[in-house]
């Protein structure tokens, strides 16, 4: 089993292609995989949540494409806040 291979395929399929896969880290308590997700903008990547990947493979959570745009819009705000 791939992590990344996995959600990339995820993310290509539902979110778009302007996200991509970070580094999986397996939680040893739950044996699950914790795939970050970062989507690319101008101002450079932001992580937009995780994929939860169960010991079978499959996918237990991932975020939506709403909650993509809204954790960007969430990050923008605070982005021009800042400057």
């Amino acid at each position: 089993m791939d992590p990344v291979k996995i959600v990339r395929d995820y993310l290509l399929n539902n979110i778009g292609h302007l996200t991509r896969p970070g580094t999986p880290l397996l939680d040893a308590a739950s044996n699950e995989w914790v795939v970050p997700v970062f989507c690319r903008t101008a101002t450079g990547d932001v992580r937009v949540g995780d994929v939860t990947i169960d010991e079978d493979g499959r996918i237990a959570r991932a975020p939506s494409r709403e909650e993509v745009l809204e954790t960007l819009r969430c990050e923008e705000s605070r982005r021009s806040a800042v400057a």
